[in-house]
């Protein structure tokens, strides 16, 4: 699947992905992997993001990832 981190989330890209800290990366999950068990895997605790787009749509912690799927997580927004 394809990852693309946003904003502080960027501080969770693994360090031998090519590319930019801004760029999506690949990564190989285990079948019946969850948004939830992708975020634990890049050591991004529960809370720390806010949304969840997989292939362009809105998704929840707990939908199921499938074969190049792409995966978008975003930070909670600050606001004043």
């Amino acid at each position: 699947m394809t990852v693309k981190l946003y904003g502080v989330l960027r501080k969770h890209r693994p360090a031998g992905a090519p590319g930019e800290a801004h760029h999506s990366f690949e990564l190989d999950l285990q079948k019946g992997a969850t948004v939830a068990k992708l975020a634990d895997h890049l050591g991004i605790q529960a809370g720390s993001f806010s949304a969840v787009a997989i292939n362009g749509e809105a998704a929840g912690e707990d939908r199921l990832l499938q074969d190049g799927d792409e995966v978008r997580l975003f930070p909670p927004s600050a606001g004043g």
